[in-house]
């Protein structure tokens, strides 16, 4: 890469309340950058840390030392929802899985993949924008309209994950794609941080110091705030010039703003669609309803000024 180089940091942490961690946390530099990924198994404290290495060292054994591609990197994620798909037959692993968030840094572009409710976010100039869509029963009401995120941070199903690896003999993978810009800021993370910190705090500390020290910072906050669940991420800070190259993969990203949601089929050519940065506008049952009120009264007052 021409002297170019990519400032990595991650931590993992058991948090306050779990007596084992079962996330999993690595990265690693490449010869075009760096390859990124968390994961945080589920199944109990039996198998959970089992699902998160077994994928994730599946995941890091298919792509290293082969060229990025999102190709590559979505059999890497099949490779490893079949391992601990099988694994989770055999009766002292029933019920095992494991998210698994992926970023695989091609200068100039990134790659990510995704399966569960771990995150992938970017801080480009100083604004903080989650990347990946999560996986879970709380978010799906919220893209529906039928929960706030005041109201998913603190439902009683929070947790429960609608999509992992080895839940399902074939893998359901977002693929993710965009051109990063100089100085960016990618942060993976398990969902012990985010939980527990809010976005504005997490940027914060991500703008304000070094990757080492934003991990670490980080962490403790999410322990002094508590720690109910593990606690992982990896950053990766981008340096102030990027090479100048292109890829066969990358025309759908050349022109688009953010984010690209890559769709993989049999020709080189992948229909795409351009992400929309997150918006918090989402009605509750209970708007609805006094809404609904409204419109009942209204329509009461009308009819009998006839």
């Amino acid at each position: 890469m021409g002297g170019v180089e990519v400032v990595l940091a991650a931590l993992t942490h058991p948090g306050r309340k779990r007596p084992k961690n079962e996330d999993w946390v690595a990265v690693e530099r490449t010869e075009t950058g760096a390859f990124l990924l968390v994961a945080d198994g589920m199944g109990g404290h039996k198998t959970g840390d089992v699902a998160a290495r077994v994928a994730s060292e599946t995941i890091l054994a298919h792509v290293r030392d082969k060229a990025p591609s999102p190709q590559v990197l979505l059999e890497a994620f099949e490779k490893a929802n079949r391992r601990v798909y099988e694994l989770a037959q055999r009766p002292e692993y029933r019920g095992m899985g494991t998210t698994a968030t992926a970023l695989w840094l091609d200068l100039p572009y990134a790659l990510i993949a995704h399966v569960g409710d771990s995150r992938a976010y970017l801080l480009r100039q100083g604004e903080l924008l989650q990347l990946t869509e999560d996986h879970s029963w709380v978010a799906e009401r919220m893209r529906q309209g039928l929960l706030t995120a005041e109201e998913a941070r603190t439902h009683r199903w929070r947790n429960v994950i609608t999509n992992a690896l080895g839940s399902f003999p074939e893998a359901r993978v977002d693929l993710l794609g965009l051109k990063a810009e100089p100085n960016d800021l990618f942060l993976l993370a398990t969902d012990g941080l985010y939980s527990v910190l809010e976005d504005k705090t997490l940027q914060e500390v991500l703008k304000d110091f070094p990757p080492e020290e934003a991990a670490r910072r980080l962490v403790d906050l999410a322990n002094e705030w508590g720690g109910p669940d593990n606690i992982s991420l990896a950053i990766a800070k981008l340096p102030e010039a990027l090479p100048q190259q292109s890829r066969p993969y990358a025309l759908a990203l050349e022109t688009a703003r953010g984010p690209v949601r890559l769709k993989l089929g049999d020709t080189e050519e992948m229909p795409t669609q351009v992400l929309e940065p997150k918006r918090k506008a989402h009605f509750s049952w209970r708007d609805l309803l006094l809404i609904g009120a409204w419109v009942v009264l209204l329509l009461y007052i009308l009819l009998n000024q006839r």
